[in-house]
């Protein structure tokens, strides 16, 4: 597509001409608009018509100044194309107020950096969602060593297995603005990872942070959500891996939220989840948040999970292991790890809490305030009351602290594992593990026995049967499909198979997703 210079354009050009030709000094140039007229373009397209604002040729193109696309304009990037932005005092970037899609391939990705290879180079990609016809669409895409790679201020995103990597201020900053961040890759950034505030809740999932925060200056959590408005986003499925900065905090929720942080794995922080101030009331459930204690300080760091202020998430079916506190309530903090009385779903507890702890001291749930609260149906790292109790501090070690219920712990040997023994069970497997519709449980046997199979609940009552009698050596696969013995499907939540073969018995986490 061809676009003729409108005549004020190339009046423009022509004066800024004669000015250099006059003085021999350019001008600062300003940014450079779309006309706003609904037209489709290219960066070819820009190179014809932006008056040197963009030049370059063949999927290869050099921006020298912002390139602002308007309201009602569309420009398209593609695949293979490579856009270095000129400058490196980190001014010049690439605004969208009408609509972006820039999808790459594998083979082919879509390369937006600066014409240095240091973080800060140039401004980043702007969205600022101004109208209707506004769109927001990055697909295999790298984005580096930008002051802010990714800027949305407003509207809806698709962002998809894109790469972005040493910004020097944030990867992404989302306020306003919902949508989609999948399958993404933030890495090696020096400061922000991913924010969000004022009204954004979008959904973020199977990505992939590590070896962010290098500056290591100022205490910023990998995913940070909130401080201003109502921010509820569903964070699922991600990888969190902190990397040895130690003021690297995984996940933080500020404030006003009923956000989603289910099925992510949080390793190698300073520490795992904070709820902080009034109302961050997130649903936490099975996740794996372990070994978040790289920071020195002991008393305020080193958490798996922390409510710190006025709220109270539900905290269900997590794997939370290897901290100085394996939960702590904090400043009013009540969070609920588990309730199985109030014949609610999602809030039965399922939680494995073990190996965290200062020197001698085991602290599975630090209750640090004069509150009650409820952790029931959870594995505390043996079935004996005992142990049960040295694993929760509270009313019982110091009067003025409230009592914790943490009644109906869990009678499982070994929940989650799947080590070989040396007896019947070989090994047993469950996939897919979050399932819908159906899941199978595969049993290895060393031996002929009789092996029974059942699905049971949090409290341990028999919900389904799928097998009993005498089963030879080798493999046999048991399916369920999420129903009770009247054929009825059960909701989502947690449930547990247990496989029992003569003494042995082996039982696991079933993660079910309507």
């Amino acid at each position: 597509m061809v676009h003729v210079i409108p005549p004020f354009r190339r009046a423009a050009a022509g004066a800024f001409a004669a000015f250099v030709i006059l003085t021999g000094v350019a001008p600062a140039l300003a940014d450079y608009a779309t006309p706003g007229t609904g037209v489709a373009w290219t960066m070819d397209d820009l190179v014809a018509n932006s008056a040197g604002a963009v030049t370059g040729a063949a999927g290869s193109y050099q921006v020298h100044q912002t390139v602002v696309v308007s309201l009602g304009d569309r420009l398209t990037i593609a695949p293979g194309s490579t856009l270095v932005f000129q400058g490196t005092a980190g001014a010049i970037g690439l605004t969208i107020n009408g609509a972006l899609r820039a999808e790459g391939t594998a083979p082919q990705p879509i390369v937006f950096t600066g014409v240095v290879a240091t973080p800060g180079a140039w401004r980043g990609l702007d969205y600022a969602d101004t109208g209707a016809g506004s769109e927001f669409h990055l697909r295999m895409c790298d984005i580096a060593y930008a002051v802010e790679a990714i800027d949305v201020v407003g509207g809806d995103v698709d962002i998809h297995a894109c790469e972005v990597r040493a910004s020097s201020s944030k990867a992404l900053d989302i306020s306003s603005g919902d949508g989609t961040i999948t399958s993404c890759s933030f890495r090696d950034n020096r400061q922000r990872t991913i924010t969000m505030t004022l009204s954004s809740s979008p959904t973020i999932e199977a990505c992939h942070l590590e070896n962010n925060n290098l500056d290591n200056a100022s205490p910023y959590p990998y995913i940070n959500i909130g401080l201003q408005g109502v921010n509820s986003p569903t964070i699922r499925g991600n990888t969190i891996i902190g990397s040895g900065h130690h003021l690297s905090g995984g996940i933080s929720v500020w404030a006003l939220s009923n956000a989603v942080i289910e099925y992510n794995t949080i390793q190698g922080c300073g520490y795992g989840i904070l709820c902080y101030s009034a109302g961050a009331n997130p649903v936490i459930r099975d996740n794996l948040i372990v070994d978040n204690n790289i920071h020195p300080d002991t008393l305020n760091w080193g958490f798996g999970i922390a409510c710190n202020g006025d709220n109270a998430p539900i905290v269900a079916g997590n794997r939370i292991h290897g901290h100085w506190y394996g939960v702590a309530a904090i400043n009013g903090g009540r969070p609920n790890l588990g309730d199985l009385t109030n014949g609610l779903d999602g809030d039965d507890g399922g939680n494995l809490i073990t190996g965290n702890g200062l020197g001698d001291q085991v602290y599975g749930f630090y209750n640090n305030t004069p509150l009650s609260q409820m952790a029931q149906g959870n594995w505390w790292g043996a079935y004996n009351e005992t142990v049960v109790e040295d694993a929760i501090w509270h009313q019982v070690d110091d009067p003025a602290l409230g009592l914790v219920d943490y009644d109906y712990f869990l009678e499982i040997a070994g929940v989650g594992e799947e080590v070989p023994t040396a007896g019947a069970i070989a090994a047993v497997t469950a996939f897919p593990n979050p399932f819908n519709p159906r899941v199978d449980i595969r049993l290895e046997l060393t031996r002929p026995g009789r092996v029974s199979v059942t699905v049971v609940d949090l409290a341990g009552r028999l919900l389904r049967e799928l097998g009993a009698g005498e089963l030879g050596a080798g493999e046999h696969v048991f399916a369920w499909d999420g129903a009770d013995r009247e054929g009825r499907p059960l909701a989502s939540g947690l449930y547990f198979y247990r496989v029992t073969a003569g003494a042995e018995s082996r039982t696991g986490k079933l993660a079910l997703v309507r």
